[in-house]
């Protein structure tokens, strides 16, 4: 898998140097000739902007690593093509998450001087509760990741002209189908809703934390999609190894 992620790594590097390179040249030009309120709005829709493409970016790989006759000649199990592009897509997040909280660190220490406590009340909210918040979302994508991944693959298992089309159905089909799985079995899927509770009042926006998503039988829900993850991958694998033409 390490032989497969260095790989990844090494052609993708340039572009993520580019982006990376163009992405900071942007967030001094908005410090510099945008006022404040402006600067941080579109600032923020960059980092935004740059997230998305890099789990597109992952997306490809994924597609490009399991239609590359080449790759198929490393030394790799048919694990490392699911886990690799994950990692490369996990490696880059995180890197703009630190670029995103140093900028943050510098900009509101030297410039920035509106109060964001003002106008949004978190003192309904503990450091647990943004750690759950992160695990939630981190672990809603790796899934959507599985899901997409298994898609491409069914969708690389037939001819170029129809099996983009059959990878979007088969999308489609799976998220319904796994959703109403989890309705039937566990009476109720859990909804991101429940995790906080927002407030609109005259002074701002109040956040309180309703509870920890690990607590109060919210664990069915993550242990079943757990076990539907493995089955997903173990799909996806079968049809990389046997099904997927190159």
């Amino acid at each position: 898998m390490m032989t497969l992620l260095k790989y990844d790594l090494r052609r993708n590097w340039n572009t993520l140097l580019a982006g990376l390179v163009i992405l900071i040249i942007a967030q001094v030009g908005l410090s510099l000739f945008m006022s404040e309120v402006t600067g941080v709005v579109i600032g923020i829709m960059g980092y935004v902007g740059v997230g998305v493409a890099i789990y597109v970016k992952m997306i490809k790989t994924y597609w490009s690593n399991i239609r590359s006759y080449n790759r198929r000649l490393l030394p790799v199990t048919g694990l490392s093509h699911v886990l690799s592009p994950l990692i490369f897509g996990a490696l880059c997040g995180l890197g703009l998450l630190i670029i995103c909280a140093i900028h943050s660190y510098i900009y509101i220490s030297m410039k920035l001087r509106m109060n964001l406590a003002t106008y949004v009340d978190f003192s309904g909210m503990h450091v647990s509760d943004v750690l759950t918040l992160l695990l939630f979302m981190v672990w809603i994508m790796v899934f959507m990741t599985v899901i997409i991944f298994l898609s491409i693959s069914i969708a690389g298992s037939f001819r170029w002209k129809t099996g983009p089309w059959i990878g979007i159905v088969a999308f489609l089909v799976l998220v319904n189908l796994i959703s109403w799985l989890e309705n039937i079995i566990l009476a109720g899927r859990f909804s991101p809703n429940e995790l906080f509770q927002f407030t609109e009042e005259s002074t701002g926006i109040s956040i309180t934390a309703n509870g920890v998503i690990w607590s109060d039988g919210k664990w069915g829900s993550t242990v079943f999609e757990m076990v539907v993850a493995v089955i997903l991958v173990w799909a996806t694998i079968y049809l990389n190894n046997k099904k997927v033409e190159v």
